[in-house]
């Protein structure tokens, strides 16, 4: 069987199942209005070194936005652990590692699978939720529940640490936009992991559709917004029915 330069499998099969999970990913992300990046998300943040992004979990397209962010802004593969891995085993071909509660021994296989993918291809990059758990988005960060130290060990130590926050809200719009802010990177956990996701993620919420100054996809505002994915406009914007109305309001008004 033919492998990617990480040693993932890439045979027809694997390539099938991949382009699937990529199309149901895309199709995800095509209820969003647009994707956006703050503080300078579109660029690779640590060319040549593998990555371990960061984030908050607050909202369903999370992992759907960080794939966008990973694979197709910055051009790396992917890696992301997943607990209910088998309830949803088709996100496997585009990186999605089984990481079970209460099953050590699988935990175990995917930590050293990753660092053996990392160290195989350095452009791979991992996210990850240390919060534990997807939360209310109006209760912020919470708590980290991972222990970021000790996975240091395990990955190779030339990876390279990003916060980003993760945030969709709703800009006038029928269709939310989601927001993504990159943190300063960090070459290993040093204890000040949950301030740093924290002004990522005030970063992102803090991005108004006045930021982006009509500039279009890929191109950067004088407010520092740059408009990572442009998404398909809601019926809010296509449908201009007031040819209509004279009709309607015979319809609405009695005579």
């Amino acid at each position: 069987m033919s492998a990617r330069p990480d040693g993932a499998p890439d045979g027809l099969g694997a390539r099938l199942a991949r382009r699937f999970a990529e199309r149901a990913i895309r199709g995800e992300l095509d209820g969003l209005r647009r994707v956006v990046g703050v503080g300078g998300v579109e660029r690779d943040p640590a060319p040549g070194r593998p990555l371990v992004v960061y984030a908050n979990h607050h909202v369903y397209p999370d992992s759907f936005l960080l794939w966008h962010l990973v694979t197709q802004v910055w051009g790396r593969p992917m890696a992301v652990w997943m607990e209910a891995w088998d309830r949803a085993p088709l996100f496997g071909p585009v990186g999605a590692l089984p990481f079970p509660e209460g099953d050590a021994r699988r935990r175990v296989r995917t930590m050293r699978e990753t660092a053996r993918r990392m160290a195989a291809d350095p452009r791979t990059a991992l996210y990850l939720y240390p919060e534990g758990s997807m939360r209310v988005p109006e209760d912020g960060l919470g708590p980290f529940r991972a222990d970021l130290g000790r996975l240091a060990r395990v990955l190779p130590a030339e990876a390279v640490w990003v916060p980003v926050g993760v945030h969709a809200g709703w800009w006038g719009e029928s269709r939310p936009t989601g927001v993504l802010a990159l943190g300063e990177p960090h070459d290993a956990p040093d204890g000040t992991e949950p301030s740093r996701l924290g002004a990522a993620l005030e970063a992102a919420r803090s991005a108004r559709p006045a930021d982006l100054g009509g500039e279009p996809p890929g191109r950067r505002s004088q407010g520092g917004t740059v408009v990572l994915r442009d998404g398909r406009p809601g019926a809010d914007e296509r449908w201009d029915l007031s040819r209509l109305a004279g009709l309607y309001e015979r319809w609405t008004f009695p005579r």
